[in-house]
């Protein structure tokens, strides 16, 4: 049987046309599969849309089957979103959300120049609208805090997604950054937080209860308490765009308060 004529498509080509393939993320290509009923005349669209599927397999190296969305692993516990809910409660806290957040609190940490990482599942197939912090103590002199979302790979953070959100950690209070680049985000699907600060000056973010946050896995022995991994050397005051995963070691501060607007 030969592949139905590319240019007689009513719907997905016309749907995708201003995608690339190493862009196409899995929920657009359900999107527009979800609409399509199963019968003779949607023959040639359902074909069409396997093609593009595999296409967009092959380019992202996601060849872990047709009906898998990531390499990344994909976490079973229905969240919450704050879409679903009273719109005054829109926002993700996505620090706070099981399996890796745990009493949200209120307590400060003290920024450091090595750049930190925690992992979070997102909540929502989405795109994110901007990313909210709060500085808690502001900073005597010219500095940013600067937070940012990578992708998994293999329990690891590896790539950044979009661009980095920068706050002036000489203001106080809550602030949502829009400026963050594209960032879609697949439900289900483990993410990482990055941040660090832009200078060598003190400011104090909002974050979890180090107490009660669950710790790291990896350690060397039994007493550590390691609560995120970070770049000891090689990456100070800034967001690298990739990591390699040996360069990461286990922490004990505390990890900041984030949530997502989506």
């Amino acid at each position: 049987m030969s592949l139905p004529d590319a240019t007689r498509s009513d719907r997905v080509y016309p749907l995708l046309q201003n995608l690339d393939l190493e862009n196409l993320a899995f929920a657009t290509v359900q999107g527009v599969g979800n609409t399509l009923n199963i019968e003779e005349m949607n023959e040639d669209e359902l074909r069409r849309l396997v093609l593009v599927n595999l296409a967009r397999l092959t380019v992202a190296g996601e060849w872990n089957g047709l009906l898998t969305a990531a390499t990344a692993a994909s976490f079973n516990a229905e969240l919450t979103s704050g879409d679903d809910i009273n719109s005054t409660y829109a926002l993700n806290r996505v620090d706070a959300t099981p399996p890796f957040g745990a009493n949200t609190g209120n307590s400060g940490t003290t920024s450091r120049n090595e750049p930190m990482f925690v992992p979070f599942i997102a909540p929502e197939s989405s795109t994110v609208d901007s990313i909210v912090v709060n500085i808690s103590s502001a900073a005597a002199s010219a500095c940013n805090a600067v937070v940012a979302i990578y992708s998994d790979n293999n329990g690891v953070p590896q790539t950044k997604l979009g661009s980095d959100a920068t706050f002036d950690a000489t203001v106080t209070g809550q602030v949502a950054q829009t400026s963050v680049g594209t960032i879609t985000l697949v439900r289900g699907t483990q993410y990482w937080l990055g941040w660090t600060r832009s200078a060598d000056v003190g400011f104090t973010w909002m974050s979890g209860s180090s107490s009660n946050i669950p710790w790291m896995g990896p350690t060397e022995n039994l007493s550590s308490s390691w609560l995120v991994l970070w770049i000891a050397t090689g990456s100070d005051n800034t967001l690298p765009a990739s990591i390699t995963a040996t360069d990461l070691t286990p922490r004990g501060y505390g990890r900041i308060s984030v949530g997502l607007n989506t």
